[in-house]
């Protein structure tokens, strides 16, 4: 990688946060010499859709990026956001709490800088959500302590990454919303709060040619591609599909091992990640939970006939 990497980075180590599925390397920048930053930066991140795997391409993203990282590119991108969270963000005080310590550029840790807050995880995965790029390190040393635990930084790279995804906006949201009736798929009522479009195909299985715009989308469409799931099951889809693409065994809902086609098992002939990889999700009751359930019901209905 040496040979093709600009000078001015130093590469530090590679190291993988294996409970969210991504991957990293342990960076250094210089500018004249000096180090003007010190981080690390994802490689392998189903939110921007990198799934960098060799050292070429990692050198040439490296190189690419490198541009976001001076004195004067970092400088801007605190007082553009700063700005952005004071003029579109009102109305999310607690996630702006964190938002503005992480904008220090600095690693924080969880338990002595960012806000005492048990659902921080919830706050941390609302600023990815928002097109923002954070690094997680799980094992870094508390400072003033003899512990070690989970710090988040906060990368300088444009919303959404660079070559990453669409981030989801508000208009959308309040459209699929309407469109599927604000019908929550896990409990099968509808609700007026609270919901968030899923898409069914998990984005950890994503690569760069899955982005697509979601704004032009009809209703039809929406109804294909998302379901409506509350905070808490969205959180728990998300680690079931991160299991699944970790382990390849397919979640269950409810301790049901029901699978409307195929099995628990993810097939060695379906690609892990890319559209293709939709095809391996179709059958399990976290892809698409109102078809799970119909299915299911009609062999019950079945069973009761006979």
């Amino acid at each position: 990688m040496k040979s093709n990497l600009d000078a001015n980075i130093e590469i530090v180590e590679l190291r993988e946060h294996s409970k969210a599925s991504e991957k990293y390397i342990d960076i250094r920048i210089y500018e004249n010499k000096i180090v003007i930053w010190e981080g690390s930066i994802p490689y392998y991140y189903r939110r921007t859709g990198l799934f960098i795997e060799s050292e070429n391409e990692l050198a040439e993203y490296l190189n690419i990026i490198k541009v976001n990282f001076t004195k004067k590119s970092i400088n801007n991108f605190v007082k553009r956001e700063c700005q952005r969270w004071q003029d579109e963000m009102l109305g999310k005080k607690t996630t702006k709490s964190f938002f503005d310590i992480l904008l220090n550029m600095r690693w924080n840790s969880i338990r002595e800088d960012l806000p005492n807050n048990p659902n921080w995880a919830r706050r941390i995965q609302d600023i990815k959500e928002f097109g923002y790029t954070l690094a997680t390190n799980t094992n870094m040393p508390i400072k003033d302590s003899k512990d070690k635990g989970t710090h988040i930084l906060l990368v300088p790279l444009p919303k959404g990454g660079v070559n990453g995804y669409e981030v989801m906006s508000e208009v959308f949201k309040k459209k699929a919303i309407k469109a599927l009736n604000s019908i929550n798929s896990f409990e099968a009522r509808k609700t007026t709060h609270g919901l968030i479009p899923d898409h069914k195909f998990p984005e950890i299985r994503w690569d760069s040619l899955t982005k697509e715009s979601n704004e032009n989308l009809t209703d039809d469409e929406i109804g294909i591609k998302f379901q409506l799931l509350d905070n808490q099951r969205n959180l728990q889809k998300r680690e079931v599909c991160r299991k699944c693409f970790q382990t390849n065994k397919r979640g269950i809902i409810f301790g049901i091992n029901y699978f409307y086609e195929g099995d628990e098992n993810w097939s060695d002939e379906i690609p892990k990640i890319g559209k293709e990889a939709e095809s391996g999700c179709i059958g399990c009751a976290w892809y698409d939970i109102e078809a799970w359930r119909d299915s299911l019901n009609k062999i019950l209905l079945i069973k009761k006939e006979i």
